[in-house]
């Protein structure tokens, strides 16, 4: 262990992953977990499915870690390596574990498949090998020390993985290492440049023992501060928040349309949408949280002229004066929203989100977005930057929190 601190280096095994055929979730979600539970997490690899550079790897690592973490690779077809790798590196014969055996048979059974020659491949694990059993698949997963490391093996696929690891994987962790919850305090800012919160970081001073690091994203900030120490991380996220009192979205996992959900159930407020280029997405973000049929009634995905005139009554000579992508005209869609719907507030977005349409006047990214809260109907104009899904993801998170602002 380095200085107390156990090391670790989380390898997903797939040549698909390194092609793009398939995104790696497994590895920033385990990730995420060594951390809270106090291990650095040192090294990220996609790995593909070729011995020789699987085991030079793992050499390589096992030199280094106090842990090899994969996920991948336990399959029954050819290009499944982990299991025999991990054998040869640790020096262990590579052989038939009736156990995994039995569990694939009866596994298979339930699905009236008869075991083959490749699912006896599968069943063959490192000798002596500790496992995991499977409760949602076929594939074991198992562990071997690896010099002065330890290589722990899980399934690729997530849902197969993350029971694994919580519930086996994990306690068997506490149970070989000295490990100590690690404090997470994350904060997500909106509206605010990343230089901005890079100065007031900068100008509180990070103080040891605490670790702080700035995510961006398309539309806000998220400042991750952590420690072993739960009062100093705290205090410090409490300094850290405070200048961006206005702009303070929430803690953790309270995303824009949480807060947005919880603001308007504590207000008894109801709230509807009409969205242009957004085409659906904020209604699609408010009802990913629980409970929002309690605040959320509808959205109108005005995507074309006469919708925008003919369901929301929009009038037409607005759109004729001033243009689909104008101020007039997103806050007679938000008014329009509002009745139609029948709902205390109301937002709409209207904007050009590429890459064609834009104009010199109006160039692609530019977006109006009103709101209609407590009567009122106010517009904003902006111009936002990015490809088609920034420029829209960007426009949701900003409708989001300039509506968390005015309920405040």
């Amino acid at each position: 262990m380095a200085g107390n601190v156990v090391t670790a280096a989380v390898f997903a095994i797939g040549s698909e992953l390194l092609e793009g055929s398939i995104v790696d979730t497994n590895s920033a979600w385990i990730g995420s977990h060594l951390v809270k539970h106090g291990i650095n997490v040192e090294d990220t690899r996609l790995i593909p499915d070729n011995m020789d550079r699987m085991a030079e790897l793992f050499v390589e690592a096992a030199e280094k870690y106090d842990l090899i973490i994969t996920t991948g690779g336990l399959g029954p077809t050819f290009d499944d390596l982990t299991a025999e790798v991990v054998s040869r590196v640790s020096g262990r014969d590579y052989t038939l574990n009736k156990e995994q055996l039995e569990h694939i048979r009866k596994r298979l059974l339930k699905f009236g498949i008869q075991l083959k020659e490749n699912h006896y491949h599968q069943a063959k694990l490192p000798d002596g090998c500790k496992t995991f059993f499977n409760r949602m698949g076929t594939a074991f997963g198992f562990s071997v020390p690896c010099g002065n490391s330890r290589i722990i093996s899980m399934p690729g696929i997530p849902f197969e993985m993350k029971p694994m690891f919580e519930e086996q994987v994990l306690p068997w962790l506490h149970e070989l290492f000295p490990l100590r919850e690690r404090f997470i305090r994350d904060l997500r800012i909106a509206g605010k440049p990343e230089s901005e919160v890079d100065d007031v970081i900068r100008e509180l001073g990070i103080p040891e023992g605490i670790e702080c690091i700035i995510n961006v994203g398309k539309g806000d900030i998220l400042v991750k501060v952590r420690g072993f120490d739960e009062a100093a991380v705290h205090r410090f996220a409490e300094a850290v928040r405070k200048p961006f009192e206005n702009n303070f979205i929430g803690y953790g996992d309270e995303t824009f349309p949480v807060r947005l959900v919880r603001m308007l159930k504590e207000k008894g407020y109801s709230i509807g949408f009409a969205e242009s280029c957004t085409g659906g997405m904020m209604g699609a973000e408010i009802t990913s949280v629980s409970g929002s049929s309690a605040v959320f009634s509808g959205s109108v995905v005005s995507y074309s002229n006469d919708v925008k005139t003919n369901v929301l009554g929009v009038p037409a000579d607005v759109i004729e004066s001033h243009g689909a992508v104008s101020a007039e005209c997103a806050a007679a869609m938000a008014e329009g929203a509002k009745k139609l719907l029948g709902t205390d507030c109301a937002a709409a977005v209207t904007g050009i989100a590429g890459p064609d349409g834009g104009t010199d006047e109006k160039p692609v990214g530019t977006v109006f977005i009103a709101v209609n809260v407590n009567g009122k109907t106010e517009v904003k104009g902006y111009g936002f930057n990015g490809d088609r899904p920034a420029v829209r993801e960007r426009t949701v998170k900003t409708a989001f929190a300039w509506l968390i602002d005015l309920l405040k």
